[in-house]
C-alpha cells in the first residue's frame, strides 16, 4: 500500500477545487491506497461535500514544513515515510516530503519557482493515477547492493532473465530503458520514483555535499546531452535537500569516441584501458568536487566497469564518496575494479598515468523482487 498526501491548494485551479484532480483522488483511494489532504489552516469549506462518502481523509497540523505530519501518517498506517507520496504544489509541501523522507512529486500547474524547479512532475490527475498505479506494489529495494573501499555500486533490476534470449533479451530492454528515459512520459516518471524511494531507503537525505552525474556514452560530448541528464536531475532535486550540481555542465567529458562495449563480443570487456584514455573529469568542477559525495548514473551495466573507471577519476579529484547507480544490470555478476588515477583527472589521461589490479568480484547483496518491477514500467 502507498499514501498519498498533499495540501489544498494542490487541488484548486482558478481559485476553485477541481472536479477532475478530486475524481482522481478519489479513485486513488478506492484502488486501496491511503489518501489525506493537509494543511495549516482548517478543513475547507468544499472539502467534505468534495469527498463525501469516501475515506479520504483530513488532516490539520501546526507546522507540516517539518515532516511531522509525514511520520506520524507512516506510524498510523504501519507503513514507512518512503511509501508515501507527496503533491507538492507550493515550497511548503516540498520542505514536508523532504524533512518527512518521503517522495516527491511536483504539480505541473504550480506557479511556485520551487516546484517547477523539481524533476519529478504530474501534468493532471490522469498521471497522478497512472503513476501511483506504475508504482504501487514496488516492495524491493536495488537489485543489487554493494559497499567497498574506493566506491559503491547499486543495481535497480536483474535484466539477465528477461524473455527467452540472453542477448536479444539484453538489445531490447536496453533500447526500452534508453526510449523510456528519451521520450518521458508516465513510465520515466515511475523509474525515477522508484529509483529516488531506493536512495531514500538508502538515507541519501541526510548525506552532506552530494553532487550527481552521468557516466558519458561512447560517443565524443562536450555537452549536457546525455539521455540520463534530466533523470538525473530528476533525481538529485528529488532526494536532496541541496543540490550541489550544474545544468549543462556535466561531470564527464567524452574526449574522443569509446569502444561500444556491448559489442564487443571477442574481447576482454572488464579491461578499463580504453575507458580510462577516453573520459576525463570536467575542469569546471575542479575546485567543486573536493570532499563531495558524488552520485553517477548509468542505464545499463554488465560488469560495472564504468564505476569503477568512473569512482577512479572521482576519487583523484577529491570525491569523499563515489556511488555508481544503474537502472538495469545484465549478468549475474558485478566486478570491483581498484584503478588509480597518477595524472591530472581533469585532463586527458595516457598509458602509463594510472594503475589497475584485476578485478574481481564486488561482494554485495541481491533482492529478486525490483526486475518484474521493472520490466512492467517498460512500454
Amino acid at each position: 500500500m502507498l499514501a498519498l498526501i498533499t495540501s489544498p491548494a494542490a487541488l484548486l485551479q482558478n481559485g476553485s477545487p477541481s472536479k477532475t484532480l478530486i475524481d482522481s483522488l478519489i479513485k486513488i483511494r478506492a484502488s486501496g491506497n491511503a489518501v489525506g489532504i493537509t494543511s495549516n489552516h482548517s478543513r475547507p469549506a468544499w472539502f467534505d461535500d468534495a469527498f463525501k462518502g469516501t475515506d479520504v481523509i483530513f488532516i490539520k497540523t501546526d507546522a507540516r514544513q517539518n515532516g511531522e505530519v509525514i511520520r506520524n501518517a507512516a506510524d498510523t498506517l504501519k507503513i514507512e515515510p518512503y511509501d508515501i507520496m507527496v503533491l507538492a504544489v507550493k515550497a511548503e509541501d516540498m520542505q514536508m516530503a523532504k524533512n518527512g523522507h518521503a517522495m516527491l512529486i511536483a504539480a505541473e500547474w504550480s506557479s511556485d519557482r520551487a516546484i517547477k524547479g523539481l524533476g519529478i512532475k504530474v501534468s493532471n490527475g490522469q498521471e497522478l493515477e497512472e503513476l501511483v498505479r506504475l508504482t504501487d506494489g514496488w516492495t524491493g529495494h536495488w537489485w543489487f547492493e554493494g559497499n567497498n573501499t574506493n566506491y559503491n555500486a547499486r543495481a535497480l533490476a536483474d535484466l539477465s532473465g528477461y524473455g527467452n534470449s540472453i542477448t536479444v533479451a539484453q538489445k531490447a530492454l536496453a533500447g526500452k530503458l534508453t526510449s523510456t528515459v528519451k521520450n518521458g512520459g508516465p513510465q520515466l516518471t515511475a523509474l525515477a520514483l522508484l529509483a529516488s524511494r531506493s536512495l531514500l531507503i538508502d538515507g541519501y537525505y541526510e548525506v552532506e555535499d552530494l553532487l550527481w552525474g552521468v557516466y558519458p556514452s561512447s560517443q565524443p560530448t562536450h555537452g549536457d546531452s546525455e539521455v540520463l541528464s534530466d533523470f538525473t536531475h530528476a533525481l538529485r532535486t528529488t532526494v536532496s535537500l541541496a543540490r550541489f550540481a550544474k545544468r549543462d555542465e556535466p561531470l564527464f567529458i567524452r574526449h574522443k569516441a569509446s569502444e561500444k562495449r556491448s559489442l564487443n563480443r571477442g574481447g576482454d570487456r572488464t579491461d578499463p584501458s580504453d575507458q580510462i584514455a577516453t573520459i576525463h573529469v570536467n575542469p569546471f568542477y575542479r575546485t567543486r568536487l573536493r570532499n563531495r559525495n558524488v552520485v553517477v548514473i548509468d542505464d545499463c551495466t554488465t560488469y560495472g566497469l564504468s564505476f569503477g573507471v568512473a569512482a577512479a577519476f572521482l576519487r583523484a579529484a577529491g570525491a569523499a564518496s563515489v556511488t555508481g547507480l544503474a537502472l538495469g544490470k545484465f549478468g549475474k555478476t558485478m566486478q570491483y575494479y581498484d584503478i588509480t588515477i597518477n595524472s591530472d583527472p581533469f585532463a586527458p589521461v595516457t598509458q602509463g598515468q594510472y594503475s589497475s589490479a584485476p578485478s574481481v568480484t564486488f561482494e554485495g547483496n541481491t533482492d529478486s523482487r525490483a526486475q518484474q518491477t521493472l520490466i512492467r514500467l517498460m512500454p
